[in-house]
């Protein structure tokens, strides 16, 4: 009877590898979305933290999302797209874990007057960037580092010739 629970458990890793084995590497666009991505999601997260103590960064939150409205959605279409080609079916699911796992990364920063004064530069900053994807992946460069991609980034190549 173990032996059996034990090959039903085998043969369910199995099954679930193809799905984590055919989410290939991210491209330089698909990684450039998941970048600005991550960006909107630490503004977002840093604004209910500041909130939570009394700081009211709502305004520039906001205005930041309004004025890069179109580019947060085209980077949210190439990164659901990113899911989709991976995970088939399950790309919305997997999405939708790897959005939620951006913003809870964020969740237990600490909280200061210092950090929600440099948060809401940053959303102002990120607002005038006014859909520049240049512009908004300089500001999530400052925050530090990329997030971690399911499947990594492509090696850059160059031909030879």
């Amino acid at each position: 009877m173990l032996k059996g629970a034990l090959g039903l458990a085998a043969a369910a890793l199995v099954a679930a590898q193809p799905a984590e084995a055919a989410m290939g590497c991210w491209n330089g666009e698909s990684a450039a979305a998941a970048k600005v991505r991550d960006l909107q999601s630490r503004l977002m997260v840093a604004t209910l933290r500041c909130r939570a103590i009394g700081v009211d960064l709502l305004t520039d939150y906001n205005q930041f999302v309004r004025d890069n409205r179109s580019t947060l959605q085209a980077a949210n279409g190439v990164i659901k797209a990113q899911f989709a080609s991976g995970y088939g079916p399950a790309g919305e699911t997997a999405y939708d874990s790897f959005t939620t796992a951006l913003a809870n990364a964020y969740g237990g920063d600490a909280t200061s007057g210092e950090i929600c004064e440099t948060t809401a530069g940053a959303a102002r900053e990120a607002a005038a960037a006014a859909g520049d994807v240049g512009k908004l992946l300089a500001i999530a460069e400052r925050f530090g580092p990329s997030p971690d991609l399911p499947g990594g980034e492509c090696p850059i190549t160059f031909s030879q010739r």
